[in-house]
């Protein structure tokens, strides 16, 4: 039977939509890191004329493999969402179980970061250690997080949201992983009562009494000659009632 959510909507719908979200989505993301580190590389040789204040040459080291392992992150999480997208549609159980996998590695990660990020907006702590900015007057400032009150209300709304989002997705995944192992658990058990000739081996519990011996059965609706206790005629009623 096809589990729901939301009501009325399949599992199986659900994870069709989600994956092929992601997929669009880290896709893009991973095109523009790839794509920026191009340019890191190459010096902005490309579009020097529309992007005049990137100054790609300035770009640290340790900025280009930030970049490479974000552009990493993003391919493989559109490759494990195109997985999803693929198994949703031609109810691939591995292909499903491996987005799950990753739709909660994601939340995980969302609910860490989630938790960062309180911290950093309640507590006014600068985001690194020595870490400062200079504004457009010359100013330089720390790296904190300063928001007013009503700021942190809506952001905090924002992040509670998106976690709970991020949860139900993987919950509505991994339902849709244990229908797709319920149904190959039956199909498997379905089987293994099928022989290679695809009929039924299937073998009842309950069998007839074999038939007796007819020289040594015994009953009033015995019908043959055989002799048993009771038509003797030292035994039988008749015999009885002379007496």
């Amino acid at each position: 039977m096809s589990k729901h959510f939301c009501c009325c909507i399949p599992v199986r719908a659900g994870v069709f939509i989600f994956s092929l979200l992601a997929f669009l989505s880290s896709a893009f993301v991973a095109g523009v890191m790839w794509f920026f580190l191009h340019e890191v590389l190459t010096g902005g040789t490309d579009f020097k004329e529309s992007l005049k204040d990137v100054d790609f040459s300035k770009v640290t080291k340790g900025g280009k493999i930030a970049v490479i392992v974000a552009a990493s992150v993003f391919t493989i999480v559109a490759l494990i969402a195109l997985f999803g997208f693929l198994g949703s549609v031609f109810r691939k159980r591995k292909m499903v179980k491996a987005y799950s996998v990753l739709s909660w590695i994601t939340f995980f990660i969302y609910f860490v970061a989630s938790g960062l990020y309180f911290y950093l907006i309640f507590s006014g702590r600068n985001l690194f250690n020595g870490c400062e900015v200079t504004d457009t007057n010359g100013e330089t400032h720390e790296c904190r997080i300063d928001l007013k009150v009503w700021q942190k209300v809506i952001s905090v709304l924002i992040v509670l949201t998106g976690l709970f989002i991020h949860l139900y997705i993987a919950v509505v995944i991994r339902r849709y992983v244990d229908q797709l192992e319920d149904e190959h658990d039956y199909s498997h058990e379905y089987k293994l009562a099928k022989n290679k000739n695809n009929a039924s081996t299937y073998e009842p519990t309950y069998y007839p009494p074999t038939a007796q011996d007819p020289a040594a059965a015994q009953g009033l609706l015995h019908t043959n000659n055989a002799q048993y206790p009771y038509t003797d005629a030292a035994h039988s009623f008749g015999n009885h009632s002379h007496a």
